[in-house]
């Protein structure tokens, strides 16, 4: 669907990180005006599938109406955020900003390195492929490394919930996370901390 102010809004300094919005439509204008506002500079890309924006390594679906259960199902599945039309545009906007500020095109430990533009993740020059929810976890892991998280402040960080759902399911996906990233290298980089929980080390040893 055509949009007649991304031209113009390409055009803006980008203050508060890059922002890409996938497959929005018009209804997204006063969001995108609002961005444009506080300086937000927005790259428009018409594409199929669900209409959402990429703010750094953060997804944030489009959801055109207000359905909590579409919104908990899209968080469960590894966005970021939800915004629509059904809330204030400065309610969105802050919210896309928000996610936007202060991140850094790559994170880098070692031999790890996660491009958070193209959402790519290599230890070692080899790609490693991952889940949205993996993906998500090694990042904040990543964001904060050499400090140990517990299962309940992980599960509040990448789950967004406040409680706990009386599942494996943080237990299954640092398992998974662990085998992709470590399989093959002598030194494991993604550790658990005996009675504080799970920890990417911040840097790797010498000769490893």
């Amino acid at each position: 669907m055509a949009v007649g102010w991304d031209r113009a809004l390409d055009d803006r300094a980008n203050v508060g990180g890059r922002v890409e919005c996938h497959g929005v439509g018009s209804d997204f204008g006063p969001v995108a005006r609002a961005l444009s506002a506080r300086g937000v500079h927005l790259a428009m890309r018409h594409a199929p599938g669900q209409p959402h924006v990429r703010a750094g390594d953060a997804m944030i679906l489009w959801q055109r109406t207000d359905d909590p259960l579409a919104r908990a199902q899209a968080l469960d599945s590894g966005a970021q955020d939800v915004v629509g039309p059904w809330m204030h545009e400065a309610e969105a906007a802050a919210r896309i900003i928000r996610l936007a500020q202060g991140q850094d095109p790559k994170l880098v430990l070692g031999d790890l390195v996660i491009d958070l533009l193209e959402r790519r993740v290599e230890r070692g020059g080899r790609t490693i492929a991952l889940l949205a929810r993996e993906y998500a976890l090694l990042v904040h892991l990543a964001r904060h490394a050499g400090q140990p998280f517990s299962r309940a402040e992980l599960l509040r960080a990448v789950w967004r919930l406040d409680f706990d759902p009386g599942t494996n399911s943080v237990e299954v996906h640092m398992s998974r996370l662990r085998g992709k990233l470590d399989r093959g290298h002598h030194q494991p980089l993604l550790r658990t901390v005996r009675g504080r929980g799970y920890m990417l080390v911040a840097g790797l040893e010498s000769g490893a």
